[in-house]
């Protein structure tokens, strides 16, 4: 993984609502299936999840989530890929990651409601299901049970990452004797 030279995050992308509403909430839940952070949850609470969830594409391209704007989702790669760009010190934008498809992503934001760390942008067509942060609240206040079992899923992801980028940083890091 290396920096793309020159790059500048494009526009954000116009999202194409594939589906919501009663009618769409199967398709969501078959959806949900494939994402490796789900594995847990059986069909009824994938199907409740699903109830709280949109359907989008995002063509080849465009800009799912641009660094510093307003956030909100926790979003779940069902198609394609994503990178990942931040801005360095020096306002120069550095690749950081792919993400694959089953992927969870967006999460922080669901969080701690800022704004969004990072650039993602769609490397391919990408179909993705979004559940903004007031959905993900109305979860855990009316099944408090299954908010804690959703939060600790956020919590498993956000611990994964932080040991993934510490395993990364360290050799950045000089030592004082």
């Amino acid at each position: 993984m290396g920096n793309k030279a020159a790059f500048s995050v494009p526009i954000p992308a116009k999202k194409e609502v594939l589906g919501e509403g009663p009618a769409f909430h199967e398709a969501i839940c078959s959806m949900l299936q494939t994402a490796r952070s789900f594995e847990g949850f059986g069909q009824p609470e994938l199907m409740y999840l699903a109830k709280h969830m949109r359907a989008y594409r995002v063509p080849a391209g465009g800009t799912i989530y641009r660094e510093g704007e307003k956030g909100g989702y926790l979003s779940v790669l069902i198609e394609g890929s994503i990178s990942v760009y931040k801005e360095d010190s020096d306002d120069q934008v550095k690749f950081l990651n792919l993400i694959p498809p089953g992927s969870i992503f967006g999460e922080i934001s669901v969080i701690d409601s800022r704004p969004t760390s990072a650039s993602l942008v769609a490397e391919s067509d990408v179909v993705i299901v979004d559940m903004s942060r007031e959905s993900f609240l109305q979860c855990v206040n009316e099944d408090p049970a299954f908010g804690v079992r959703l939060a600790c899923m956020v919590a498993r992801i956000l611990c994964a990452r932080l040991r993934s980028a510490s395993g990364r940083l360290v050799d950045y890091i000089d030592v004082w004797g």
